[in-house]
């Protein structure tokens, strides 16, 4: 009798130790699968900052000319968010002359802001008077 039921025992911790593989070989193709998936959508749309100074900007698009010398062009969208260093609660753009951190995406050739931090140049040479 004793030897039966601890055959019954083994079996039973057998059973649910194939059941554990089987969930984790089933975790791992997810975990795998989603990763894949993710990278493929980084793919197409990529994450950038540009640094720099703005030297035009309107509804449409900011210019920003970085550090190194060179112009960027980036497209503006009704969702993008401005967000003034000096002024936390204010929602105005940068105008020509503020230093700016542009986080945006790239999408093939299109780099469209999504949210663009900014120091006020006004302020600061007002402050440094």
């Amino acid at each position: 009798m004793m030897r039966k039921v601890g055959a019954i025992r083994h079996t039973i911790h057998r059973g649910s130790a194939i059941a554990a593989r089987s969930w984790m070989i089933a975790l791992v193709c997810i975990c795998t699968l989603s990763w894949h998936l993710s990278m493929v959508h980084a793919a197409d749309k990529t994450i950038q900052h540009v640094v720099g100074t703005v030297t035009a900007i309107d509804h449409k698009r900011l210019v920003v000319q970085t550090f190194k010398g060179s112009t960027v062009s980036i497209k503006l969208t009704k969702q993008v968010r401005f967000k003034n260093k000096t002024d936390p609660q204010s929602n105005r753009p940068p105008v020509v002359g503020d230093r700016v951190i542009v986080e945006a995406v790239r999408d093939k050739k299109t780099l469209t802001a999504t949210i663009v931090h900014y120091s006020p140049m006004s302020q600061l040479q007002e402050s440094r008077e």
